[in-house]
């Protein structure tokens, strides 16, 4: 996500005011699971309703910045009548001349860390809510720059999509034109390290059935050397029986390489036995013996 100046500027004052690592990685991770909904932004005041992944009670962060008074406002309109801003302003956009005092009537239009307020009903301040808040402004200011002029109290210009959502989640997630999503890895590893438990397994035992795993239509002949399309379908056959017998009879999957390999030669077709009795340490009479000795026998018809 590129930030514009209005958006890389909001990021760093709020950055310099939570002054914590830890909460403001939290804050994006919670962000970026959707743990921020009704995002409500007024001259002044921005407010939301947070939740983090440890805790279900919902939080309401707010930030607070003084708004420009009446004088300020008339003067910041009045200053550099020449200059494109105010046609630019009219049609939704705020330049970055506008950063210039000399540009605004010396009314500043930014606002200093020391005169923002942060607070939240969780009971501490600065905290993960906040900074969630905060990167949820900074994704805003980079889509809606003006949203910067509405928080300081300027007049209102051409309508965009409102900043406040019935319950649908803020997030940031940073995509490509080509609609992958990429997360920072540091974030990614300290968004798993997080997360102190494995989800849930279902509660539900899923229906199995014992009709013989339908034949599968190869699109194409794998490239050699690779194993022939039925010794594909008889290996994909072998694990569907082992994961069925798992999931029906709690029976314990087994990774003992002398077991498996014994078990497969009876199952895949063409499998090659001088291969097989190199990797196990045998000889092919040996293994041959040992196949032999597990091979179910069949009754007669």
């Amino acid at each position: 996500m590129t930030l514009n100046t209005w958006a890389r500027t909001w990021e760093t004052l709020l950055h310099a005011a939570i002054s914590d690592e830890a909460l403001w990685l939290a804050g994006h991770n919670d962000l970026s699971a959707g743990g921020l909904t009704h995002l409500t932004l007024f001259p002044g005041r921005i407010s939301a309703t947070a939740t983090d992944r440890h805790h279900t009670t919902p939080a309401h962060p707010t930030i607070t910045l003084p708004a420009l008074t009446d004088h300020q406002i008339t003067a910041w309109q009045a200053a550099s009548p020449t200059c494109g801003h105010h046609q630019a302003v009219r049609t939704g956009k705020l330049p970055e001349c506008l950063t210039n005092p000399d540009h605004t009537g010396g009314v500043p239009t930014q606002p200093t860390p020391e005169e923002i307020t942060l607070s939240c009903d969780c009971g501490t301040s600065p905290c993960r809510h906040i900074a969630a808040l905060t990167h949820a402004v900074t994704a805003r200011l980079a889509t809606y720059p003006t949203d910067f002029a509405t928080l300081r109290g300027l007049p209102e210009h051409p309508t965009q999509p409102p900043a406040t959502g019935k319950d649908q989640p803020v997030t940031t997630n940073r995509t490509t034109p080509g609609g992958k999503i990429h997360i920072p890895a540091h974030h990614a590893w300290a968004w798993y390290r997080e997360c102190a438990e494995p989800p849930l397994l279902p509660t539900y035992t899923p229906e199995l059935i014992d009709e013989p795993v339908p034949g599968l239509p190869a699109p194409a002949a794998p490239p050699a050397p690779a194993p022939d399309p039925e010794q594909v379908h008889a290996l994909i056959s072998d694990a569907a029986s082992q994961a069925r017998a798992h999931l029906r009879n709690a029976t314990r999957l087994e990774c003992a390489q002398h077991e498996d390999a014994l078990r497969l030669a009876t199952a895949v077709p063409g499998i090659r036995l001088p291969e097989t009795a190199e990797r196990l340490g045998i000889d092919i009479a040996d293994l041959r013996e040992q196949i032999l000795a597990c091979t179910p026998t069949r009754g007669g018809a």
